[in-house]
């Protein structure tokens, strides 16, 4: 086969290959939608839902976001958000929102503009008035071969929320849905919202804890209620608030601690019963069987997400059967969590939104990731939280890894076969080992000691 054929066909295998996203929000956030989710959904909320909300927190003009009530009420228009858009066109993630719209409410024009911004918002509107939040988005995740999502959330969600829907619509979301529990508040860390469900977790297992060892209970409980519920791993979003780094801590030290009240701590106090808890709510998973999935890297001061903050976890014999994915590539450390994942048996490497922050970024990454790591420790997902991010997260990841692997198949680092086998893995059958839900594809194996030139 020719080169040039041999690179459509590459093309072709990765565009048609199954795609088991390793990070998502989409499907209701933290706590879900309503059961009715045809809430009204506008082009000026969908651009300003991922990302390019914050992000105009940090632009030089306080004036470029239009005003809070003029978003509620979907009256802006395009010239509203003209100037924001004028400093954001440049990012890649503008750039991966902007092709997701065009895929799902096609437009012509080479961007958004004063010329198709009506019509654009209108597709939008009507979209989301048809089909509601969630199947719109199990409608964008069947056109882009997307058969497993996971969803970042909480107990209430898997429960509450979940038990709410009628059971055709629950069945298709647990069909689709790979539930990860982010455990942050039940140590007493992370955003509001995770607080928010600590306490309405008492409510859902019925336990109201008076003592550090009722606690460590109720916390057990939650993980056994999560996984019967269909949960399949946990997260930790802690480097956003504090280190990754997780010390051992005397159990007595940790009692006299929970007794004063976590509300009232010092926070060098409150950090020493994080760490008493945080171990403890891992070993319970890992006793269970769930993975951990960890925010590394991108945080402020960038430390507290040192993917090498988690060598002690892996280090650790009570978790030595602990898999762990360090999210986001560890960037700007993705050098130290690439050595990590070549080190320790079960350590992954998850480059899961890298690309979204920069194409050039995640294709750099990607690169020398393939050259460092074994296939079978790469991770990729989405993080988005609409449709149209997501569909153009997942156009913008197949092509950042169809350019790496087309590069290297020219280059005659290795041929198409295993370069159909490395995409796999990477899309596929990756993520379903991590998450424990069936075997490797033998895809490409037959060829293994050719694979090489």
């Amino acid at each position: 086969m020719k080169k040039e054929d041999e690179l459509k066909e590459l093309k072709r295998f990765i565009d048609n290959t199954n795609f088991f996203d390793m990070h998502s929000h989409m499907a209701g956030f933290e706590l879900g939608t309503p059961v009715d989710d045809k809430r009204p959904r506008t082009l000026y909320s969908i651009l300003m839902n991922d990302y390019l909300a914050y992000l105009s927190g940090s632009c030089l003009d306080r004036q470029l976001v239009p005003s809070r009530k003029q978003a509620i009420d979907g009256k802006c228009s395009f010239n509203d958000i003209e100037p924001l858009l004028r400093v954001c066109r440049g990012l890649t993630t503008y750039y991966a929102i902007r092709e997701g719209i065009r895929l799902l409410h096609p437009f012509k024009e080479d961007d958004i503009c004063f010329q198709n911004w009506k019509e654009i918002d209108k597709s939008i509107q009507m979209a989301y008035r048809k089909y509601g939040e969630r199947k719109w988005q199990r409608i964008a995740c069947k056109k882009l071969k997307v058969l497993k999502q996971v969803h970042i959330a909480t107990l209430p969600y898997v429960t509450t929320h979940l038990d709410s829907l009628p059971e055709k619509e629950k069945k298709s979301q647990m069909e689709l849905l790979v539930l990860s529990l982010v455990l942050d508040g039940y140590a007493f860390t992370g955003f509001e919202i995770q607080h928010r469900a600590r306490e309405m977790s008492f409510d859902i297992i019925r336990k109201y804890p008076r003592n550090l060892q009722d606690y460590l209970s109720f916390c057990n409980d939650v993980l056994d209620v999560f996984k019967k519920s269909g949960g399949k791993s946990v997260k930790l979003l802690i480097s956003y608030f504090r280190t990754l780094r997780i010390e051992n801590v005397d159990e007595k030290r940790a009692q006299h601690l929970f007794s004063i009240g976590f509300d009232v701590l010092s926070k060098s106090a409150l950090l020493v019963l994080q760490d008493f808890l945080l171990k403890q709510l891992l070993i319970m998973a890992n006793d269970k069987g769930l993975p951990l999935i960890v925010h590394t890297g991108y945080s402020i001061p960038t430390e507290n997400g040192d993917p090498e903050n988690l060598i002690c976890l892996l280090q650790d014999n009570s978790l030595k059967e602990l898999k762990i994915a360090i999210s986001h590539s560890g960037w700007p450390n993705e050098g130290k969590a690439m050595i990590m994942a070549r080190t320790f048996r079960n350590c992954y490497f998850d480059i899961s939104w890298t690309p979204l922050l920069s194409q050039t970024l995640g294709r750099r990454i990607l690169s020398e990731a393939l050259d460092m790591v074994p296939v079978n420790k790469i991770l990729v997902g989405t993080d988005c939280g609409t449709a149209e991010c997501f569909a153009g997260t997942v156009l913008l990841l197949k092509n950042v890894l169809y350019d790496v692997l087309a590069e290297k198949v020219t280059k005659k680092e290795f041929n198409l076969e295993t370069a159909k086998s490395i995409a796999k893995s990477i899309l596929w059958d990756n993520p379903i080992e991590f998450h424990n839900l069936g075997k490797r594809s033998n895809y490409g194996i037959r060829n293994k000691e050719k694979s090489r030139s």
